[in-house]
């Protein structure tokens, strides 16, 4: 089955400038949309010159939300650049596609959000079997990785404390040397 590929473009890539969808397709219980990059061109990531000189094309296959209990999968196909500068260290690097996904990322950004409260509050086997009745496809070790990756909150209260003295370190005697 063919879709209006502008109705998903607005409904599923809303925000997201750097991506044009070409074609939906839904079979066997997934939805998947072939998409690739809008822009001309890119910024080298080390020296920053505009690049619009395509060396290759790639696709890579991030999951995303499901959509109505259907599996969605993003065909998308990423372009790499040539970087014309001669002392840059890097000669092609790949389109950026940053509020999508992360470099070398199997899950979009919203996916990896809607994983992570599952992951805090249940973790491992449990979370891994809600995360498939919701439909996320995440298995136990994919859920740790993201409770693992989140920032860790007592750091922020580390600031706060850091320029106070505990009393009960004080009233303990020095050991001997």
């Amino acid at each position: 089955m063919q879709t209006d590929a502008p109705f998903w473009d607005s409904l599923v890539f809303d925000g997201i400038d750097e991506v044009e969808v070409e074609a939906v397709t839904a079979a066997f219980g997934t939805v998947e949309a072939v998409a690739r990059g809008r822009p001309t061109g890119a910024g080298c990531p080390d020296c920053g010159l505009f690049s619009d000189r395509v060396h290759d094309r790639y696709q890579c296959r991030p999951k995303d939300l499901p959509i109505a209990e259907q599996g969605f999968v993003i065909r998308l196909t990423v372009r790499r650049f040539i970087c014309g500068a001669a002392d840059c260290p890097r000669r092609t690097f790949a389109e950026p596609f940053s509020r999508l996904a992360a470099p070398h990322a199997r899950f979009t950004t919203r996916l990896n959000h809607a994983l992570e409260p599952v992951g805090l509050a249940l973790a491992r086997r449990a979370g891994a079997q809600l995360a498939a009745q919701l439909g996320f496809g995440a298995g136990r070790m994919t859920l740790l990785r993201r409770v693992t990756a989140l920032p860790d909150p007592a750091s922020a209260l580390r600031g706060f404390w850091a320029g106070t003295t505990s009393r009960s370190a004080e009233a303990r005697p020095t050991p001997p040397s």
